[in-house]
């Protein structure tokens, strides 16, 4: 097992946070786009 620092905790924490916060916005920019071209049809 590998022992981790406080600060290199928290720097994976806060890089698996901004992850999560792309892949969130990625994914409402999708389904955004999905439903516009489901009114259009």
């Amino acid at each position: 097992m590998v022992i981790l620092s406080d600060d290199e905790v928290a720097l994976i924490r806060a890089i698996l946070t901004a992850l999560r916060a792309i892949k969130v916005r990625d994914i409402d920019k999708a389904l955004m786009i999905l439903s516009k071209s489901d009114r259009n049809s």
